[in-house]
C-alpha cells in the first residue's frame, strides 16, 4: 500500500517551485524586457497607423482632385488663378456632397474611438 503522507508530502514538494537566489533579479528581467517589447510594439503600431492615415488622407484627396490639378497645371502659369478658384469650388463641393459628410463624420468616429483605445491604454498602465 501507498503511504498518504508520503504522497501528501511528496506532492507537497513538488507543487512549489525552488526558489533560487537570483529569482528577483531573474524576474525583474523578464519585465523590464515583457515591457520594452511592448513599447516598442506600441510605437511602431502608432506610427505606422499615422503613415496610413497620411497615404489614406493624400489618396482621398488626389483621387477627389487628381483631374482639376492636371488640367490647371496643363494650362500654365497664367491659368494657374482660375484653377485655384475652380480647386476652391471642388472642395465646396466635396464638403456640401452627402458622401462626403459621411466621409467626414466617419473620420471624426475613428478618431475618437482611436482617442478612447489611447485612453483605455493609459488608464490600464497607471
Amino acid at each position: 500500500m501507498v503511504d498518504r503522507d508520503f504522497d501528501a508530502q511528496l506532492s507537497r514538494l513538488f507543487a512549489a517551485p525552488p526558489a533560487f537566489s537570483d529569482a528577483d533579479a531573474f524576474q525583474a528581467k523578464v519585465e523590464r524586457r515583457l515591457d520594452r517589447g511592448w513599447a516598442m510594439r506600441r510605437l511602431l503600431i502608432g506610427a505606422a497607423g499615422a503613415v496610413a492615415g497620411v497615404v489614406a488622407v493624400g489618396q482621398l484627396i488626389t483621387s477627389r482632385f487628381a483631374s482639376d490639378l492636371q488640367h490647371a497645371s496643363a494650362q500654365g502659369v497664367t491659368s494657374m488663378d482660375m484653377g485655384v478658384d475652380k480647386l476652391m469650388g471642388r472642395i465646396d463641393q466635396f464638403v456640401a456632397t452627402p458622401a462626403s459628410v459621411e466621409t467626414l463624420w466617419l473620420g471624426a468616429a475613428l478618431a475618437a474611438i482611436a482617442l478612447a483605445f489611447a485612453v483605455t491604454r493609459l488608464v490600464e498602465e497607471f
